[in-house]
């Protein structure tokens, strides 16, 4: 049964922690946010004096259970019908290469090049220009045996980085570890990625354990991501960074190529930019 709540404006972890210390896992948060534009690209204010909603799924608790674990009056929970899922509520997307990102219904055997992806969770649908042109890159660049995902929400370019061959190493502030462990599992590569749930700008990245690095969260995180190496030569040998907007996009190249890092592959999908960057020898 699924039951609707209205919550306060930006408790996402909190309700999201909450949730979890009573194995529920399937829930989303529409938030009550302003998008505005900024140095960086896009960010976000919570709208003042409005609330979020919360949408969560249980199996085995009643309305009165489920209050209490929420601690909340079982009154405010509300019964809810979701949309019923259809064919077009995602389409699938054809990358290059013969690459293709396969949204549910799944066809009984999975492809080779196919990345299947269940956007039932909360960090990521992939239908962003940001993450597909990653994906793009990625499926036709990535090499090596050993990458780091940053800011890897729902976990599909990981996904790609392990159908590729590398191990990966998935990073993020959010509690994505459950999410990414299912899609990895409906891959068939959950042997090949390991989630950690930290901030790599402050606190200790292990730079030099990677050959190939993914950013896909903006200029402002990568660029201190960049500065905080000890050195050029501890950094990855390739570094893909998406998420970039025309105005954020010469700065970064400039501090990539003060760091002896040359652009060799560059795709642009209206305002965003993705591009990797490859250490000159």
């Amino acid at each position: 049964m699924w039951y609707s709540l209205e919550v306060p404006s930006g408790d996402n972890e909190a309700w999201s922690l909450r949730l979890y210390e009573h194995d529920i896992y399937t829930f989303y948060i529409d938030e009550a946010i302003q998008t505005m534009k900024d140095e960086d690209g896009y960010t976000y204010e919570f709208s003042s004096g409005e609330k979020s909603r919360l949408y969560v799924y249980v199996e085995n608790a009643s309305k009165d259970e489920l209050g209490r674990m929420l601690e909340v009056h079982a009154h405010d929970l509300h019964e809810w019908e979701p949309p019923e899922w259809t064919e077009s509520s995602y389409d699938n997307v054809k990358l290059t290469n013969g690459w293709k990102l396969v949204y549910p219904p799944f066809p009984k055997k999975q492809e080779e090049r196919e990345l299947w992806l269940d956007p039932q969770g909360a960090f990521g649908t992939g239908i962003h220009e940001t993450t597909r042109d990653a994906l793009e890159c990625i499926v036709a660049r990535a090499e090596g045996t050993k990458a780091a995902d940053i800011g890897a929400g729902s976990g599909v370019l990981s996904i790609a980085l392990a159908k590729k061959g590398l191990d990966v190493t998935a990073y993020d502030v959010e509690p994505v570890t459950r999410e990414i462990e299912q899609q990895a599992a409906l891959n068939g590569v959950e042997n090949q990625i390991q989630v950690c749930e930290q901030n790599v700008v402050d606190t200790v990245f292990p730079y030099e354990a990677y050959d190939l690095a993914v950013i896909n969260i903006g200029a402002d995180i990568a660029l201190r991501w960049l500065e905080r190496a000890d050195s050029i030569e501890a950094l990855p040998r390739v570094i893909i960074i998406s998420g970039l907007v025309d105005w954020s996009v010469e700065r970064v190249k400039k501090a990539f190529g003060d760091n002896n890092y040359e652009d060799v592959w560059h795709k642009q999908t209206n305002e965003w930019h993705t591009i990797l960057f490859q250490r000159r020898v």
